[in-house]
């Protein structure tokens, strides 16, 4: 990490990222950029930026986020899911199912960011059976307003 000569302590990093509770990771990050100018998300973003470490970066960035803003992590991998070409259909399975005891406040975080429900994204992004069955899902614990499961 920064103030280091040579390389990047991998292993520290993740020990730190793994073990610390959320506010002792806020208060790491707050520590961090009054001394280093930068939080924490943008020390890994850097430290982790070389050919090869994409996946190490981002699932360490998943694990901060989880821990500091767990419901917005947890929107962006919707919209992860659902960008691009084509839907990630595991990908967004898996979000819903084991997102679904916080899915009020992912869908609030998925409003704010993207500004639409977690519904209108499904109804946009998938058909037939599949889409019934994942509003259902959501419906169970976040039921829409005035609409029927289109």
């Amino acid at each position: 990490g920064q103030g280091r000569l040579v390389g990047t302590n991998e292993k520290g990093i993740f020990k730190i990222i793994c073990a610390a509770p959320p506010e002792h990771l806020e208060n790491i990050s707050k520590m961090y950029a009054e001394r280093y100018g930068y939080t924490i998300w943008k020390a890994v973003e850097k430290e982790l930026g070389g050919l090869g470490e994409k996946n190490l970066r981002r699932a360490a960035l998943y694990e901060i986020g989880m821990k500091l803003k767990p419901h917005e992590t947890m929107s962006e991998l919707i919209d992860q899911a659902c960008r691009g070409l084509g839907t990630d259909e595991l990908l967004l399975t898996c979000c819903l199912i084991r997102f679904q005891p916080h899915m009020a406040n992912v869908n609030s975080a998925h409003i704010e960011k993207y500004g639409k429900t977690i519904h209108e994204r499904i109804r946009e992004e998938v058909s037939g059976k599949y889409k019934a069955l994942l509003m259902q899902i959501v419906n169970t614990v976040w039921p829409e307003v005035g609409i029927l499961n289109q």
